[in-house]
C-alpha cells in the first residue's frame, strides 16, 4: 500500500525536532563572606567591598566589619577600600583570602586637614 500525501504529512508532524543543546554552562552563584579590620584588628564599619569587573555588586561592611558579597566567578578578585586606608585586593580562593587587614595611608589626616583649610580659605574669598 503506497502512502498518500495526507499520511506523509501526518508522519512528518509526528516526528519531534530535537531541541538545541546548550553548550555554555551557567555561572554558579555563590556568596563570599569575610571581614575587614584596621591595622590594630578593630572592625572597619562602612568599608566598600566589590568584585573587580562587577562594580554593580558592591557591599559595605557592617558594624563588626563583616560582609556578604554575591558573585558568579570561579576565583574572583575582591577589592576593599576605606577612606584613609590603602586599598587591598586579592584573588578569593578560600576563606583566608576574604579576611582583609587595611593599612593606613601615611599622613592622610594631616594632608586632609591642609586641604580642608585651603578649601575653606578659597571659599571665603
Amino acid at each position: 500500500m503506497a502512502p498518500t500525501a495526507k499520511t506523509t504529512e501526518l508522519l512528518a508532524e509526528a516526528v519531534p525536532v530535537p531541541a538545541p543543546v546548550e553548550t555554555t554552562a551557567k555561572p554558579v552563584k555563590k556568596t563570599l563572606a569575610g571581614n575587614v579590620v584596621d591595622e590594630w584588628g578593630k572592625p572597619l564599619m562602612g568599608a566598600t567591598v566589590m568584585v573587580l569587573g562587577d562594580q554593580l555588586h558592591s557591599v559595605s561592611t557592617n558594624s563588626a566589619g563583616d560582609y556578604l558579597l554575591p558573585t558568579t566567578g570561579a576565583a574572583p578578585v575582591v577589592r576593599v577600600s576605606f577612606a584613609g586606608y590603602q586599598d587591598a585586593e586579592r584573588v578569593a580562593r578560600g576563606p583566608a583570602d576574604l579576611l582583609f587587614k587595611l593599612e593606613p595611608i601615611e599622613d592622610y589626616k594631616r594632608n586632609l586637614k591642609k586641604r580642608s583649610k585651603a578649601a575653606t580659605k578659597a571659599w571665603k574669598r
